[in-house]
């Protein structure tokens, strides 16, 4: 009977230790109580494609908000955290959300306006954490699909703890790989003006 209870024991310490280490609790990143002691998760590219025609425009017409600077990984701190969740929701209240593609023009990427769609949301949200310090290089439009099919641009942010997701349908900030979206394209970071197939 001793001899089952210590093969019990030993068995039971080979299942516990691997899980117990998977995780350190403390806070972390802010963005949780619990942290994964795992490698981030990053959105990896698939090579070159086609910037999408709006953010060509776009560049063309304001060449200053498309320069990359700085580090490409944030160190995200509770007070980095922080700012992040504030400027998500502000942008989102601050910007009525409206399709700017009728205007017979095709779609219009605009910044720092009172009312637009996805990506004037996700580039008004990109200049306002630059303004606030933030490396250009680590703050990367996306485009993707939704649920339902429809187009749809979102700003990312490289971390420490992984690419996260800013979006104008949510104040909650989470990594890319926990949407609801299919990805489809980010900009590189090397060059804002050139686009990766994601």
């Amino acid at each position: 009977m001793r001899s089952k209870a210590v093969l019990f024991a030993l068995a039971l310490g080979l299942v516990v230790a691997p899980v117990q280490g998977a995780f350190a609790f403390g806070i972390g990143s802010g963005l949780g109580s619990v942290k994964r002691l795992v490698e981030p998760k990053f959105i990896s590219d698939r090579g070159a494609t086609l910037a999408p025609m709006g953010h060509v425009v776009f560049c063309s017409r304001n060449p200053e908000e498309c320069r990359v600077r700085g580090v490409a990984v944030v160190k995200l701190t509770e007070a980095r955290s922080n700012e992040l969740r504030r400027v998500n929701a502000q942008i989102n209240r601050q910007i009525r959300a409206v399709n700017d593609k009728g205007d017979g023009l095709g779609d219009t990427w605009s910044i720092a306006v009172t009312k637009g769609d996805c990506e004037d949301f996700a580039l008004t949200k990109r200049r306002e954490l630059i303004r606030l310090g933030w490396p250009s290089r680590a703050l990367r439009i996306a485009v993707a699909r939704t649920p339902w099919g429809e187009g749809h641009a979102v700003l990312v942010v490289r971390t420490s703890d992984g690419d996260l997701v800013l979006d104008n349908r949510t104040s909650r900030i989470v990594p890319w790989h926990k949407t609801d979206l299919t990805w489809l394209k980010i900009q590189s970071q090397a060059n804002a003006r050139q686009w990766r197939a994601i």
